[in-house]
């Protein structure tokens, strides 16, 4: 990639739009189209921004834990609003529900997946 593509594929990653995104990069919007139809800008593109939502999942993941604990400490805070208890309880609900039910899938895809494997071998 040339160092005007560096220069835009960074902009396209931290500005909200392609028009600011090429304004940033000191090109017209037309160029980062003609970038953006190229197949090998494309998949430094993916792969960037692949490594941007890696990022953001890692920062979520360590989160998790300070936040849940938050969560359990207004629940279980007796003295506390109830509408506030309820409310932390029901975000804890269904945060669960939905981990658990995320768990499950990738559990039965890592299990078809070493199934199909299996069958080629």
């Amino acid at each position: 990639m040339t160092p005007k593509q560096q220069k835009a594929l960074l902009a396209l990653l931290t500005n909200p739009t392609k028009e600011r995104a090429a304004a940033a990069a000191g090109i017209t919007t037309k160029t980062l189209r003609g970038y953006l139809a190229d197949p090998e800008f494309q998949a430094e593109y993916k792969k960037a921004f692949a490594g941007l939502v890696e990022d953001a999942t890692r920062q979520a993941q360590q989160a998790l834990a300070p936040a849940l604990s938050t969560l359990r400490e207004v629940v279980e805070d007796v003295g506390g609003n109830p509408q506030f208890r309820i409310s932390a309880a029901r975000s804890i609900l269904e945060y669960s529900m939905k981990m658990t039910e995320q768990n499950d899938i990738i559990s039965k895809l890592q299990e078809l997946e070493d199934e199909m494997r299996e069958g080629k071998e």
